[in-house]
């Protein structure tokens, strides 16, 4: 049985079911989620378990149930839930200083070039130990607990097919989803994401800027007849200000945050995309199973700025890096 450590928003958590669903095909096809991570406290903004709403073969265990694959772990959880907060803190870093840490741990930045690799998997549990794609993953079977994040496709490549079919919203589409997703088939329809939010003040990533989708939309106007752009984006009055409605430019603005899965959908349903360095638009690209999409995004290098992470396998090779400076 495979279980995946749930975390981050819709688009982080398809890449971490993709890759659970990749292994677990090599065994029994039993894959489990872990919801630790999303509840806690510190994780701001707040982040739900979406993957429920997809045709998804994963089931949400309790946090607990981490007991069969890491006591130290459990160990950990239950004295985080039950304890002070202080005296919890003082009992974990005694324990690490005693080589007790728990393997769960996030460390997807810990390759350092010229120095050997870290260990992939510490019992049954497997933490993502480099950014790029690392194959020696894929070879893994028999009860796994993973850690990480796993963004690039070549973990899942191989069961595309497959995963595109169990990436389908169950609810059917309806009223204005209905009607956009019409139009965009009927149209040289272009999804246009712009991420900006939390990336636009964060230190570690980068938000939209106004010169790479401008690039960008040129870009197709050189190859299209007549392209008409779909714009979804978290940040409607910056959008208002640098690319405001147009007959070629249509806001898709009428679902609400809790229905990211509509415009996730709405996306996958344009012919082709332009995408924002974010996990969400890189999934409704890639859930376009259309063999003639064009998909346009950003250089790979400006996905974040963590030290130690190579980006390079971000993004398919069929992909169109352009960069806004």
């Amino acid at each position: 049985m495979t279980l995946v450590e749930i975390s981050g928003g819709l688009g982080n958590q398809l890449f971490q079911y993709a890759m659970a669903r990749r292994l677990a095909l090599r065994g029994d096809g039993i894959m489990h989620a872990d919801l630790y991570q999303l509840g806690l406290p510190q994780n701001q903004p707040p982040r739900k378990f979406r993957l429920d709403l997809f045709h998804s073969c994963v089931q949400p265990l309790p946090w607990h149930c981490v007991w069969r694959y890491s006591k130290r772990e459990f160990l950990d959880r239950l004295t985080r839930r039950y304890l002070p907060k202080k005296l919890a803190r003082r009992l974990l870093s005694l324990a690490a200083r005693r080589g007790l840490k728990s393997p769960c741990a996030y460390r997807f930045d810990a390759c350092v070039s010229g120095r050997p690799k870290p260990m992939l998997q510490i019992g049954m549990v497997v933490s993502e130990r480099q950014f790029h794609f690392d194959p020696e993953v894929l070879d893994l079977s028999g009860d796994l607990l993973l850690m990480g994040y796993w963004q690039t496709e070549k973990y899942f490549a191989d069961i595309a097919p497959q995963l595109r079919a169990e990436l389908q919203v169950k609810t059917p589409q309806t009223g204005q989803n209905l009607a956009v997703g019409c139009q965009m088939r009927a149209q040289q329809s272009v999804s246009l994401h712009i991420r900006r939010g939390d990336k636009a003040v964060a230190k570690d990533f980068n938000g939209s800027t106004a010169e790479y989708h401008q690039r960008a939309m040129a870009w197709f106007r050189e190859r299209l007849s007549n392209p008409v752009f779909f714009v979804f984006t978290d940040d409607w009055d910056w959008v208002q200000q640098h690319l405001p409605a147009a007959p070629d430019v249509i806001h898709v603005n009428h679902n609400s945050q809790d229905q990211e899965y509509e415009d996730l959908r709405l996306m996958s349903q344009c012919r082709h995309h332009i995408i924002a360095l974010s996990s969400f638009s890189w999934w409704g690209a890639w859930l376009n199973p259309s063999p003639d999409k064009l998909v346009v995004c950003p250089p790979h290098k400006r996905w974040f700025n963590f030290p130690n992470c190579d980006t390079v396998d971000i993004f398919p090779d069929t992909w169109v890096q352009i960069d806004d400076l």
